[in-house]
């Protein structure tokens, strides 16, 4: 569930930081979290070298600076800044992007980004805070690139995964009188007009449900197939997926309320129940029954509901890390005990969102929901976990024998971020299933 919400914050950061220049295949975003709560309504400059060899003329690099709260996903976007590199700099020149730390910010987003073609290099990154009339260094680990290795030139980096692209080689570069620095070289990159999912303004619409706007996108043709989302996930969260399972149904990916586009200014507590409301209004407006739905995490537990309150709705169900109870019985007790600290904690913070600690809550409170009530679901289903996942596998087992003839299937090696850790997989489970 976390690390859902970090890899949806590294994906914005990418999408802000492209919205200037055309997206290519071979695009990176090198990202250093850098801890600046000490010097907030201070002024600061970022000081990086850079030497820029493009290929071609849709290849470039930029320099992205954001600062967020306490959370990564908290953006200020009123400090966000994106400097791009003069496309001649062949050369070394050093480059600083100047600005302000924000009262509210405890972090600072400061990310190395290239896209397209050709030879990007990047030497001593350097953060400034003035103190008075002077200014004053602030370390940046690995800033020089002087001891990192040639076996993880990316050590230190968040979002390194960017640079792991076919026609991508990232290595270190040692030159006298400079020492070591960061080389990434790519060839092969073409533009690419994909969208991201989650913000396809062509594609997205809202529907009205019980006081609150719940967005979705629609791609492909063929049976409706529903997609769940995780706590605290969205759209996006089935990046991997979508395209594939548009090529043989309707796919309608939608934001569960509160997360996403769906923004709920209401104060009710979250439930399942009220999501699988959200979802049986979306299907009406839609006049769609007979749906395939696919559900990850929370939105397993949705899809259980709809499933089994309005059995005429749902066709076939896939559920992937799902549960009935939020008891130790069903669920790791360390991440029980985690998700409790985080609340106690945010709690705590003036600032904290409201509806973060909603949903956090909601899994320390919710589902609550009986085995023998899945006796009511017509739905040919599939109960999926992975081998190491959250949910514990007897309780997995549990779900699958409640359900009329349902199959439990545990994905070896896996872990409950399968659906975005091996993408491939998962899309054949499930589509030999659907198609089957």
């Amino acid at each position: 569930m976390i690390k859902a919400i970090l890899c949806l914050a590294f994906l914005i950061v990418q999408q802000c930081a492209y919205s200037q220049l055309k997206y290519t295949t071979t695009n990176t975003a090198l990202v250093k979290l850098l801890h600046v709560k000490k010097y907030t309504g201070k002024q600061y400059r970022l000081n990086v070298d850079i030497k820029n060899e493009p290929a071609d003329s849709i290849s470039g690099g930029s320099i992205l600076v954001l600062q967020t709260k306490k959370q990564d996903w908290e953006y200020l976007e009123n400090t966000r800044t994106t400097f791009f590199v003069p496309k001649d700099s062949k050369d070394w020149k050093t480059h600083v992007v100047t600005g302000t730390i924000d009262p509210e910010a405890q972090k600072m987003w400061f990310t190395l980004v290239t896209y397209g073609n050709g030879d990007f290099y990047f030497d001593n990154m350097k953060l400034e805070i003035k103190e008075g009339e002077s200014w004053v260094e602030l370390p940046i680990e690995g800033g020089d690139f002087e001891k990192s290795s040639a076996s993880n030139p990316l050590k230190g980096f968040k979002n390194a995964e960017s640079a792991k692209k076919k026609g991508m080689v990232v290595s270190l570069e040692n030159q006298e009188g400079r020492g070591q620095s960061l080389r990434i070289h790519a060839e092969g990159g073409t533009i690419d007009n994909r969208f991201f999912y989650g913000n396809n303004t062509a594609g997205g619409k809202y529907v009205n449900s019980g006081g609150t706007k719940i967005y979705y996108e629609t791609y492909g043709k063929g049976e409706p197939l529903l997609l769940l989302h995780g706590n605290g996930g969205s759209i996006s969260s089935f990046a991997g997926q979508i395209e594939e399972f548009a090529k043989s149904y309707m796919v309608i990916a939608v934001d569960t309320r509160g997360q996403g586009k769906s923004i709920d200014l209401l104060t009710q507590h979250f439930s399942y129940d009220l999501f699988a409301e959200d979802m049986k209004t979306l299907l009406d407006s839609l006049g769609l029954k007979q749906v395939n739905v696919v559900g990850w995490s929370d939105g397993g537990n949705t899809g259980l509901l709809l499933a089994s309150k309005y059995p005429e709705y749902v066709k076939k169900l896939v559920t992937m890390g799902a549960n009935l109870n939020p008891s130790d019985k069903a669920i790791d007790k360390k991440m029980l005990k985690t998700i409790d600290k985080d609340v106690k904690r945010l709690k705590t913070q003036k600032d904290a969102d409201v509806v973060t600690i909603r949903l956090l809550e909601m899994l320390l409170q919710e589902p609550n929901i009986s085995p023998q009530s899945l006796n009511t679901i017509k739905a040919k289903t599939l109960v999926v976990a992975g081998e190491h996942d959250l949910i514990l596998e007897s309780h997995t087992q549990l779900i699958g024998a409640s359900i009329p003839g349902a199959k439990v299937e545990i994905l070896k090696g896996q872990t409950h971020e399968v659906v975005a850790d091996n993408p491939k997989l998962f899309n054949q489970v499930v589509l030999e299933f659907l198609n089957g």
